[in-house]
């Protein structure tokens, strides 16, 4: 990341923890449009760095807020209801955001602390927009760790400045309700930031540019096409044929895999094991399958046409490298790194298989004798062994993936963690213990809130 981002969003996270610590005094309303601005802006900086745009009319639960955190996140900033709906904003941000502090020592009153803060931000925000297809994965997590942070911040003070100038009816309960969803949201982001050996399956996985193919021209290039296998099947529009497809080129490439480790006289014969029940499940499971499942959608190109650059180029040099020692050990990077994707590429197949069959687009073989058609749409237990066979594949890949970053801490994307990162978490733990903001009373998190039009009008005077 640019020495400028990173300076930027070292002082956004700085002047955060000042207005963590500054109430509101004086002039509310301008402090209020300028949370609006914030929001508007951490917004942006989320989906320049993780490529999700905001659904406002999408529903969110609670179950989401496990399944997919940065989503959510990036869904409550955008709704995050205006300070006063009723008011649009009667000067542009360059008039608003003038007379910002340089420094957080420099800001005179709570007014200044947050121009200070809206600046940083959107000058980070530029920056890491410019940046974004070369961040890695430690980068992107950085920036997300710093997101949440600053984002609980706007929750928690967006929630003491709507008590102080008593703001009351349906449109006060709202805006209360959204800001203590916005900071349970960013919590738990800022918790997946901060794991550094979390597996990435549940939550986001950082996305490459144009969500497209990447090539296996190397071994090397392997990891990051396992990766990008997952990212494509996380999009949901792969169909079971697909996913039987990946699956056998999953198994044949883990049993290359550990046909290489053994090879090289791995010191850790663990690993190849590993990889030999995880090739061995899926095997087991096409094969047991393939036979009896069909698909009723068309499918995505893009994971067909991933599966080849895997089955048709990685494959082959694995196999190949194999029955060579020397070439083995001098390709032992990309073993590990292939390893340390596994869990996430074998969760993101268990995921695709339980959405195309929840949206009924899979046919079962009934061979039954009174059936009237060969083929029938499959129901959720037709599928269960299947199923089964991918959550213990799933287990076995998360123990190939702890091993591999356990063996091999170098290549690890360890997100650092920056001083002033440091500091604001701790205020915010400071604050969460003397003052929480009032819990969600429902269910939904962002449902109801307005959409993101009207969060965008804060920065659109």
């Amino acid at each position: 990341m640019g020495l400028i981002s990173t300076g930027h969003l070292d002082l956004a996270t700085r002047f955060a923890a000042l207005a963590l610590a500054t109430p509101a005094q004086g002039d509310a309303a301008s402090v209020g449009l300028l949370q609006d601005d914030l929001a508007v802006i951490l917004g942006e900086m989320t989906q320049a760095v993780t490529g999700l745009p905001a659904h406002p009319l999408q529903i969110v639960d609670v179950s989401d807020l496990a399944r997919r955190p940065v989503h959510v996140l990036r869904l409550g900033l955008a709704t995050l209801p205006r300070f006063d709906p009723s008011t649009p904003p009667a000067v542009p941000p360059s008039a608003r955001w003038d007379g910002h502090p340089t420094k957080p020592a420099r800001a005179t009153d709570s007014t200044a602390v947050w121009k200070g803060l809206v600046v940083a931000a959107a000058i980070a925000t530029q920056g890491i927009r410019t940046q974004a297809r070369h961040l890695t994965s430690a980068q992107r997590w950085a920036v997300l760790g710093n997101v949440a942070a600053v984002a609980e911040v706007l929750a928690v003070t967006r929630s003491d400045l709507l008590t102080q100038t008593g703001a009351a009816g349906r449109s006060g309960g709202k805006a209360r309700r959204a800001a203590a969803a916005l900071a349970v949201e960013a919590r738990e982001v800022a918790r997946l930031a901060g794991d550094p050996n979390l597996a990435e399956g549940r939550a986001w996985m950082p996305p490459r540019p144009g969500r497209g193919v990447v090539p296996v021209g190397a071994l090397e290039a392997v990891p990051a096409a396992v990766v990008n296998m997952g990212r494509l099947l996380a999009r949901g529009d792969a169909s079971i044929t697909d996913v039987l497809a990946v699956t056998r080129v999953l198994a044949q490439t883990s049993r290359a895999a550990a046909a290489a480790l053994n090879a090289a006289g791995s010191s850790d014969p663990a690993m190849a094991t590993t990889l030999s029940e995880h090739a061995d499940v899926l095997a087991r499971a096409v094969t047991s399958e393939r036979a009896n499942l069909a698909s009723l959608v068309p499918g995505s190109m893009l994971v067909l046409a991933q599966g080849r650059e895997l089955g048709a180029a990685a494959l082959p040099r694995l196999q190949a490298v194999a029955t060579r020692p020397t070439q083995s050990r001098a390709v032992m990077p990309a073993v590990l790194g292939y390893a340390g994707a596994l869990a996430g590429v074998t969760f993101a197949l268990q995921e695709a298989t339980a959405q195309v069959t929840r949206e009924h687009g899979v046919a079962v073989h009934d061979r039954s004798d009174d059936a009237p058609y060969p083929w029938r749409p499959a129901h959720t237990a037709d599928l269960v062994p299947f199923q089964v066979s991918m959550e213990t594949a799933t287990a076995i890949a998360r123990r190939a993936t702890a091993a591999a970053h356990d063996g091999a801490p170098g290549m690890v994307a360890e997100r650092p963690r920056h001083d002033a990162s440091v500091l604001l978490r701790d205020a915010l733990i400071r604050r969460q213990r003397a003052l929480r903001p009032d819990t969600p009373a429902r269910a939904a998190l962002t449902a109801e809130l307005d959409p993101a039009g009207r969060a965008g009008q804060a920065i659109g005077a």
